[in-house]
């Protein structure tokens, strides 16, 4: 018969053994990012640990800084826009995408409650603003909606400016800029605050366009973790679809984050709905032949240098553990 002492050393040690098989796995996201709220429930909850992964969460100020910290393998798993991973591998760099995210759902067109402005085909001749740059996947997600639906493109007539989400307010209230592309929180923020208006959800656009939904923003890897851990990709999946459920079903993930950023309850209420229905899980070949038609009109708008080739390493669905 074992001692207590002997007992107490044995689950010491499978503590341990659990702890030390755990996978450390290097999150990367953009600043007050909405996905934010998936992963930290991941992390608070345990979630990760339960599927053998130790997940670290790292927000980084910029786009440029996040990008260049996933083309640089600074982070194992980092969200951001699909174009820009499929471009990146286009042109070299080990990124693979393994996973949707979100639709699009909590990105919009905001003009000033009082504009005239009713909707995107109104846009033509007037001062746009974005923030996510100039080959960001939601501008290009408006160009094309511009152009191919609506017969102009600000983009090529000097119309199209770009500056940091914190700084278009300020530009739409000084009469600047006409109209902004924004991204939630600070969309709901702005729209909850009666201040402003949606005259247009670029998802929403885009599928009225082609039938087509649209995906805005997935998590991607690099060869080498790929290589070395691919079964803790599959585990980051696991954790992930069920910290989605988390918050789907615990309303209060969502007041912690308004009070985190400074959002009014019915901004907060406008997040939660957005959120959820901003959420995709489908991943398959379907999804992905959708994409490359949306990067052969991204590249007509574009023109040559942008999304010249959709190459097939862009994307894997083998880290999909429902398959």
């Amino acid at each position: 018969m074992l001692s207590r002492i002997g007992i107490l050393a044995v689950a010491t040690l499978a503590a341990c053994g659990t702890a030390s098989a755990q996978v450390k796995v290097q999150i990367g996201d953009l600043a007050q990012s909405l996905n934010e709220i998936a992963s930290r429930a991941m992390i608070d909850q345990g979630i990760d640990r339960k599927y053998g992964i130790a997940a670290e969460y790292r927000a980084y100020p910029t786009l440029d800084g996040l990008f260049t910290a996933i083309r640089g393998k600074d982070v194992d798993v980092g969200f951001g826009g699909w174009t820009a991973i499929a471009q990146f591998r286009s042109k070299g760099f080990p990124v693979t995408m393994v996973f949707p995210v979100g639709r699009g759902v909590t990105v919009d067109v905001i003009v000033p409650a009082a504009s005239p402005i009713k909707s995107i085909a109104e846009l033509k001749g007037k001062k746009v603003g974005t923030f996510a740059g100039a080959a960001g996947t939601a501008t290009v997600l408006f160009r094309v909606i511009a152009s191919k639906f609506h017969g102009f493109d600000p983009g090529k007539t000097g119309d199209l400016q770009f500056a940091g989400p914190g700084l278009l307010p300020a530009f739409l209230d000084k009469g600047e800029i006409d109209a902004a592309v924004m991204f939630d929180p600070i969309a709901a923020k702005l729209i909850g605050s009666g201040k402003y208006r949606s005259i247009g959800n670029l998802a929403d656009a885009y599928k009225a366009g082609t039938g087509d939904d649209f995906l805005w923003i997935g998590y991607s890897t690099n060869d080498d973790f790929i290589k070395s851990n691919p079964e803790a990709l599959t585990n980051f999946t696991r954790a992930w679809l069920e910290a989605i459920e988390y918050v789907k079903s615990n309303p209060a993930v969502f007041e912690a984050y308004g009070k985190k950023y400074g959002l009014e309850p019915a901004a907060v209420a406008l997040l939660r709905d957005r959120v959820i229905a901003d959420y995709t899980t489908t991943w398959n070949d379907s999804i992905i032949a959708s994409l490359r038609r949306f990067g052969e009109m991204a590249n007509d708008v574009m023109g040559a240098g942008y999304l010249d080739s959709v190459p097939a390493a862009a994307f894997s669905t083998k880290f999909d553990p429902r398959k």
